[in-house]
């Protein structure tokens, strides 16, 4: 793990988007050979941040596949000129980062990333420290838009369970209205994944749609009726 962050742009403190984002990579890491994902996979960061785990799978876990393509995308503004400066760093030290693309995704409009790849072609959509209240319904959407688009993709978000109960119930709910279920999927202690309600610290959701059909098998993920 030799990517380098000189410019920070957090949105939690240091030490909390340290941690969450690190427990997915290691999530990722442990997981990789069972998450059923192809060899020339397609992933993309929401809410990169400063790019340390985007660049980080970029680096470990798809490096290997020449046709593979990792992308960190932030919102408008300070966030992505420090993502941007952070990509540049690392590919001038020499990391195997060539197939990393970076821009912008804003979740309230926008439903194609700033290179014009479409949604449609990702494998796996990820996201550490990414649950705010003021934007929980647009984050969302934007799950369920990149759902709609490939319904087998896999939607994994590292989120701090204590960090603002607003924010959780914000989230939840918005999930809910979208047809979307949250399941924990790896958590810092076995009770946050026995009892989603009583868990704490950093904890793996898996975002799922909530229709089922007969075969169990999860439905398109649609937009809700007005």
């Amino acid at each position: 793990r030799d990517v380098s962050i000189p410019t920070i742009a957090w949105t939690t403190s240091e030490l909390e988007s340290v941690r969450s984002s690190r427990r997915l990579c290691d999530y990722l890491e442990a997981e990789w050979p069972r998450l059923g994902l192809p060899r020339d996979v397609h992933i993309l960061e929401l809410g990169a941040g400063d790019g340390w785990l985007g660049m980080t799978v970029a680096r470990n876990l798809v490096a290997i596949s020449g046709q593979s393509t990792t992308r960190v995308t932030d919102q408008e503004g300070y966030r992505i000129r420090s993502l941007s400066q952070n990509v540049a760093y690392n590919v001038a030290k020499g990391l195997p980062l060539d197939n990393l693309g970076h821009g912008v995704l804003d979740w309230e409009h926008q439903q194609v990333w700033s290179d014009g790849t479409q949604e449609g072609t990702l494998h796996l959509l990820i996201g550490a420290d990414v649950v705010e209240e003021s934007s929980a319904r647009h984050l969302a959407r934007t799950i369920r838009d990149f759902l709609s688009q490939k319904q087998e993709m896999l939607v994994l978000l590292a989120h701090q369970m204590m960090r603002s109960l607003d924010a959780n119930e914000a989230f939840f709910q918005a999930l809910q209205s979208q047809h979307l279920e949250p399941w924990i999927v790896a958590a810092e202690s076995q009770a946050s994944l026995e009892l989603k309600e009583e868990a704490k610290g950093v904890v793996i959701l898996q975002i799922t749609c909530q229709k089922q059909d007969q075969f169990g098998r999860y439905l398109l993920c649609l937009k809700p009726s007005n």
